[in-house]
């Protein structure tokens, strides 16, 4: 088993399941570090650890449900690929560019970092997303680890974990954030 540095839960947690280093590997369908999300199920593919800080992958599988809140990330560049279904995407730069975009099944979103933006699903949806390195870690610090393979359930974190983990990943929640559309 892979051991991982004891000052990071976020990688204690799942000891084993992604080798933590630029070695080949391969993951079957529904592998891999899951976190749930409020209603949403965030599956870690790839991490800094294993692309030498250059990126991370992930999936996010959910349900219809509520906007989430605005939010920016400081650091972070941000992919959106629709696999299935469809996702409204919101993003707004806070001067010349605001957009609302539904993506359905094959759409690509990029949200840079700084913008603001949020997203709302609209049926049973799985997004594959690609990041700046280490920020996929950001879903086991907002999260509670599971091995579930469906976004049953729900997970509402403490705005005190929100906050802590926003902190550590550069991210800015902005819930009275009003976008232009």
């Amino acid at each position: 088993m892979t051991t991982f540095p004891n000052d990071d839960p976020d990688k204690v947690a799942y000891a084993g399941i992604l080798p933590a280093a630029p070695k080949p590997f391969v993951l079957g369908n529904g592998e891999g570090e899951k976190s749930l999300v409020f209603d949403q199920l965030f599956t870690i593919l790839l991490s800094a650890d294993e692309t030498e800080d250059q990126y991370g992958a992930f999936t996010m599988v959910g349900n219809a449900g509520r906007r989430i809140p605005a939010h920016r990330h400081f650091k972070t560049h941000e992919i959106f690929y629709v696999v299935d279904g469809e996702i409204t995407v919101w993003m707004d730069d806070e001067a010349d560019y605001h957009s609302k975009t539904t993506l359905v099944t094959g759409d690509f979103a990029y949200v840079p970092a700084g913008i603001v933006h949020a997203f709302q699903i609209h049926n049973t949806t799985k997004v594959f997303g690609v990041g700046t390195a280490g920020f996929e870690r950001f879903f086991h610090a907002m999260g509670q680890q599971t091995d579930a393979t469906d976004p049953n359930g729900v997970y509402v974190p403490d705005f005190s974990v929100m906050r802590a983990a926003g902190e550590k990943y550069s991210t800015q929640f902005m819930p009275e954030f009003e976008f232009r559309d």
